[in-house]
C-alpha cells in the first residue's frame, strides 16, 4: 500500500488545478452559474420573455465557439421591456472552435416546436444572450405559466 503524506496530498490536489485552471484560461471558457429551479433562473436573469423561437436568424462567435441567433417572438415581457420580437444568442456548451458546440442539439433549436416558452435572458454586449447552455429556455407548462422545475 502506498500511502501520501499531508503535504503530497496538497502538492498533487495543487498540480491537478493549476492544469485545470490552466485549461481553462487558455480557452476562455466561462464558470456558468446553474440554477436550481426556473423561477431561481428568472430572479438571476436580467430580462425574462415569453414567447416562441421562430426561426435560425444568424450565426455568431461566443468564447471562440460558433452560437446560433434565434429570432423570439415576443408575446410578454415578464421581466424588463423591449420590442416584440428580440434576437437571442444561444450559448454553446463549448469554447474554441468545434463542430458540436452544443453537445448535441441547441435547446432553442428544440424549442421551436414547443407553442411557448419562457426565455431567460442575460445582456450581452449589444444584445440578449440565454443565461447559460442548459437553462436559457424552457417549455410553458400546459396553463402557460412558468414551470416550478426544469
Amino acid at each position: 500500500m502506498i500511502r501520501i503524506g499531508r503535504g503530497g496530498a496538497l502538492l498533487s490536489a495543487a498540480a491537478l488545478a493549476s492544469v485545470a485552471l490552466t485549461g481553462c484560461v487558455s480557452q476562455g471558457c466561462p464558470g456558468w452559474a446553474g440554477y436550481d429551479s426556473p423561477p431561481d433562473a428568472v430572479q438571476a436573469a436580467d430580462a425574462v420573455v415569453l414567447g416562441h423561437v421562430e426561426e435560425l436568424a444568424s450565426t455568431a462567435s461566443l468564447f471562440g465557439a460558433p452560437a446560433n441567433v434565434w429570432s423570439v417572438e415576443v408575446t410578454e415581457w415578464v421581466k424588463g421591456e423591449g420590442p416584440d420580437t428580440i434576437q437571442v444568442m444561444s450559448p454553446p456548451s463549448r469554447c474554441g472552435p468545434t463542430d458540436d458546440p452544443y453537445f448535441g442539439s441547441d435547446p432553442f433549436e428544440a424549442a421551436t416546436a414547443h407553442s411557448a416558452s419562457v426565455v431567460l435572458l442575460s445582456e450581452w454586449e449589444n444584445g440578449w444572450m440565454g443565461l447559460n447552455p442548459g437553462q436559457g429556455i424552457v417549455e410553458l407548462t400546459p396553463s402557460g405559466d412558468i414551470p416550478p422545475e426544469w
